[in-house]
């Protein structure tokens, strides 16, 4: 049985992964504290003294920009190369194996003939930083079985899943990239 390994942009990947966590652990919570603290400063411009929710907003707001940004930030320098160093994809004959994680490890095995769809997406920073998330939809689940991070030639990678999907079903197992069409000859016409 040959083995087909994607091939991943891991540094790509790593950037995408940083820019997430800290999206996701500093910027949210401190647009969620913000209008908290906005209000207790209202309090105190119309009340004239510190009102003890505005000491108490203002202590919390100043941890979390203290402490858990910064935090956040020395841990994701390290926990995003790990992750994106961590990831692995192959199409193994009639299985597509799918390997990841840190703390957490998976280990995914989808059988070709399950495979219903390989959806393509690029949101804003995906597309920002020139990768694509391949999401794999199988029979039988409401959401997608596994997500492929920044594989390299995704559209290709695609069609080589669909193909191999296909020749499992015609009971062809064998694990080739697809021929690249033939150049049409110069003397054809469209």
């Amino acid at each position: 049985m040959q083995e087909i390994e994607f091939e991943i942009n891991r540094d790509a990947v790593k950037r995408y992964f940083f820019t997430c966590m800290l999206l996701g652990y500093t910027a949210v919570p401190i647009a969620i504290l913000s209008p908290f603290l906005l209000i207790s400063f209202l309090e105190l411009v119309s009340a004239g003294f510190p009102t003890d929710r505005f000491v108490t907003m203002l202590a919390v707001f100043l941890i979390v920009l203290c402490v858990a940004c910064p935090s956040c930030f020395i841990f994701a320098q390290w926990l995003c190369p790990q992750q994106a160093k961590n990831l692995r994809y192959r199409l193994e004959g009639s299985t597509l194996r799918a390997d990841g994680g840190v703390f957490f490890l998976f280990r995914k095995s989808i059988p070709l003939e399950r495979i219903t769809d390989v959806a393509l997406v690029q949101g804003p920073l995906l597309r920002y930083f020139n990768i694509w998330a391949m999401r794999i939809q199988t029979a039988g689940s409401a959401q997608c079985e596994a997500t492929l991070w920044g594989v390299r030639e995704p559209k290709k990678i695609r069609e080589l899943i669909l193909a191999q999907r296909q020749s499992v079903y015609m009971g062809d197992v064998v694990c080739t990239p697809p021929r690249p069409h033939p150049a049409p000859l110069a003397d054809e016409k469209n």
